[in-house]
């Protein structure tokens, strides 16, 4: 399965690390709701850290010959237009006055959190080398590991 994900390395990162900074900003802002592992995730039993093991399955490490299988970025591509569904029916809900923001951030962040577990449960490959059957349910840590957390 190959990246719908371009990735541009630069050579000198000074403009690429300001503009994450400035994304950064943004996901810390009021009124913002962010999925996935977050600082603070429990690792697992032996250590290993939940958050080191999402990003080598979400981005893949060539260098370490594991392929992407990407949980995160492909959920959002795939339901986006059910997320947009859902938006303009929470926008309806917020400006009618029936709904508060901070509740309709966490309907989103709850949407969001239970397909991307639904899509680790159901991801099939690229299979893993040592062993058959889903390649990111083993224990099911990182699976119960995905949360969201709403910025009031």
């Amino acid at each position: 399965m190959g990246s719908k994900f371009k990735v541009k390395v630069k050579r000198k990162p000074d403009s690429a690390i300001t503009r994450l900074r400035k994304i950064a900003k943004t996901f810390n802002a009021a009124g913002a709701v962010k999925v996935g592992l977050p600082k603070g995730s429990n690792d697992y039993p032996d250590g290993t850290s939940v958050i080191m093991v999402g990003l080598v399955h979400e981005f893949g490490s060539p260098s370490k010959g594991i392929p992407e299988r990407s949980f995160l970025r492909s959920t959002i591509v795939e339901e986006r237009r059910e997320y947009k569904e859902l938006f303009t029916k929470l926008t309806k809900a917020l400006l009618n006055g029936k709904m508060s923001m901070t509740k309709a951030l966490g309907i989103v962040g709850l949407q969001v959190q239970t397909d991307v577990q639904s899509k680790i449960t159901s991801l099939e490959s690229p299979a893993l080398k040592h062993r058959e059957g889903n390649p990111l349910v083993d224990t099911g840590h990182l699976r119960r590991s995905i949360t969201y957390v709403v910025n009031e």
